[in-house]
């Protein structure tokens, strides 16, 4: 842009419908300014809005990643539990073989030495 353009007006334009032009004039009414002065107002607030959208949507994806992820912990967790009372289990049974055994040889043991 030239030294000379950077005060000068330009002239941006787009296409609206008749609802979108009243209601964007009634707000520009309600502000006391005019159509033009709060459109450039509304565009110079809204330079960034688009990334902030794709923020948005990234944590959205985020959220909905970390749902699927909690939902598989939990599952996990659930199997774990249950191959924690199954271990629990089999550690009950081989103590009492291991007990058994040691009684059992503890028998053989004594009868061997009364005979």
């Amino acid at each position: 842009m030239e030294k000379n353009d950077q005060n000068r007006n330009f002239t941006l334009s787009t296409k609206v419908t008749a609802c979108q032009k009243a209601k964007f004039m009634q707000e520009a009414e309600r502000l006391k300014l005019s159509l033009s002065e709060w459109i450039c107002g509304t565009l110079d607030m809204s330079i960034n809005a688009y990334e902030e959208v794709d923020k948005s949507e990234m944590i959205l994806q985020l959220q909905e990643d970390n749902d699927e992820k909690t939902n598989i912990i939990n599952g996990l967790k659930l199997q774990l539990n249950k191959v924690n009372a199954l271990l629990q289990q089999k550690r009950k049974i081989i103590a009492e073989l291991h007990y058994a055994n040691l009684e059992n040889d503890r028998e053989v043991y004594y009868n061997r030495k009364i005979q």
